[in-house]
């Protein structure tokens, strides 16, 4: 059950009283909660214990002035995130360069006027937040993974309870964390505990337990003094270990502080997984009993000893699920780039007084609503559904490109690289939009990958009969000759950290706009894709 949405909590700094409190006052009206401090120490020890989504910073104040207020922030790991505005009348250039320098992300100068102040404000709290966000989704998927890669190479069901209860102690704020058991017949056959202390003491109502978790398809959380609690005086999570309509047992932790819902979302994904590979260890240990009495039986079970086989080949399957979860991160991971430098792009055109650019919003908003559709996407894979075909339209391929580049365009010359653009402004083809930005944009990304150093990029599309030719060529350091049979296969990727999905995504999307694609590639000379996509013809 998540929890309802807290305010964003801003804290004011001015050794000036009336003018924090002024300010103050300001955000309170427009819903936000205020914290004010009045010197530099109490600013310091309010941020760590409270943790605020803004902090507002003056910087003439004796003792300890903005600008070393700012460097202390910046310096701890608690707070060294979290975006911060210099209010002050000190707006020298100097001082202003001094303060972006060390870290500010915005500087206002006084007097401030009310509506900028709060839609800056707000414009660094969306933006701080769903940073936040998504490095705590990604933190989540490499803890699956973790948890999946370590899970799939046990297959012996006590070495494998002993195991996951140590790593949901690992991956859980918890001190405590149990596996209950249960037969076929709902009867609780075993209780594994693990706990970080040396006398766990750990109450619980197996009772209530059962009643909840049968009634609600839902795990349960609660806090201390909570009347849902199933172990008093503690909070916990509680989740079903469920595969299909049987219950195989129950999974709980136990905290002296409250879980928040990325906990929650979590656990409940380390719960399927723990039902997953418990499963997989039970397929495991019948086919080694069939195996062993393969002699004696042979005639008579030789059709439920198939059966089980091929339900463990499917549940072994599931070890793909750890690498997947790479593929999430690394398809989200490029339409973040384009939001990123868009977000930049508006910060600095406040900064310098200018209007923003309603096309790096529009651009920030379509990548936004990219990764929406391919977290869809991957949604309807893993539940196995069919997804209906994508939207085919009339293209310009032209268009399209220059869309991408213009997304990545700044991206690629701060990393060194010569950008050289030709295209043919005819060639039409019918495809997906969304699909072929998604292509182009994989191809430029890879290749900036592969000039850590700087180099030349080379785009280009001819009209070739009724096909037209898309060329994307790199200088780089190029890929080995053993690899390039392999390149667009699932989970195979040059780079060390590269989940391998890109390029077998691609390949898929051309593939299914009746298109085809290749490469060439010399080692320390560099890389060329090559599309190939048939014109509208008339």
């Amino acid at each position: 059950m998540s929890q309802p949405q807290m305010k964003s909590l801003v804290l004011v700094v001015d050794d000036h009283v009336p003018a924090a409190e002024m300010v103050s006052r300001l955000f309170a009206t427009r819903g936000y909660d205020t914290l004010s401090a009045y010197s530099g120490a109490d600013a310091l020890q309010l941020a760590q214990q409270h943790l605020p989504d803004l902090i507002l910073l003056d910087i003439m104040m004796p003792q300890m002035d903005g600008f070393q207020v700012l460097e202390a922030l910046r310096a701890a790991p608690a707070t060294r995130k979290i975006p911060i505005i210099f209010i002050t009348a000190k707006d020298e250039p100097e001082d202003i360069e001094q303060g972006l320098q060390l870290g500010a992300d915005d500087y206002i100068p006084k007097p401030v006027k009310p509506r900028e102040l709060i839609a800056r404000a707000k414009s660094k709290i969306e933006s701080y937040k769903l940073r936040e966000a998504l490095e705590q989704r990604t933190t989540d998927l490499e803890a699956l993974i973790r948890f999946s890669e370590a899970l799939n190479n046990h297959l012996e069901v006590n070495e494998l309870l002993d195991l996951i209860l140590y790593l949901v102690l690992d991956l859980i704020p918890c001190h405590t964390a149990i596996i209950y058991r249960l037969s076929e017949q709902g009867g609780i056959l075993e209780v594994r505990l693990k706990s970080k202390y040396d006398d766990p003491q750990a109450e619980i109502d197996e009772r209530g337990l059962k009643k909840y978790l049968k009634q609600r398809n839902e795990s349960l959380r609660w806090s201390e003094g909570d009347k849902r609690a199933i172990a008093p005086n503690t909070c916990g999570m509680a989740t079903g270990l469920q595969h299909g309509d049987q219950l195989h047992g129950y999974l709980v932790v136990l905290a002296h502080q409250g879980f928040e819902d990325n906990h929650q979302r979590l656990f409940d994904a380390i719960g399927r997984q723990t039902t997953l590979a418990l499963r997989n260890a039970e397929l495991y240990a019948v086919k080694v009993e069939y195996a062993e009495r393969l002699e004696e039986m042979v005639e008579e079970r030789t059709a439920e000893l198939r059966s089980a086989q091929e339900l463990l080949i499917r549940a072994e399957k599931l070890a793909s699920v750890g690498r997947l979860a790479a593929g999430i991160a690394h398809e989200i991971n490029n339409p973040l780039m384009p939001i990123r430098v868009n977000l930049e792009l508006m910060a600095e055109d406040l900064q310098e007084g200018r209007a923003i650019n309603n096309r790096d919003i529009e651009e920030a908003l379509r990548s936004v609503n990219r990764i929406s559709r391919i977290v869809e996407r991957l949604q309807q894979f893993t539940r196995k559904r069919g997804e209906a075909a994508p939207a085919m339209e009339p293209l310009k391929v032209a268009t399209v490109l220059e869309d991408v580049m213009s997304l990545s365009r700044t991206y690629i010359r701060q990393s060194g690289i010569t950008l050289n653009v030709k295209l043919n402004e005819e060639a039409q083809i019918y495809g997906n939009r969304d699909q072929l930005e998604q292509v182009f944009l994989n191809l430029l990304l890879n290749a900036q990958a592969a000039m850590e150093n700087g180099g030349t990029l080379t785009i280009e599309s001819v009209i070739k009969g009724s096909k037209v030719v898309i060329r994307v060529k790199d200088t780089g350091i190029g890929i080995a000759h053993d690899m390039l049979d392999k390149i667009f296969e699932p989970f195979v990727s040059t780079k060390e950290n590269g989940s391998g999905l890109g390029l077998f995504i691609s390949y898929g999307i051309i593939h299914n706009h009746s298109g085809a694609i290749d490469v060439e590639s010399q080692v320390g000379r560099g890389t060329t894709f090559t599309l190939t996509l048939p014109l509208i013809q008339d």
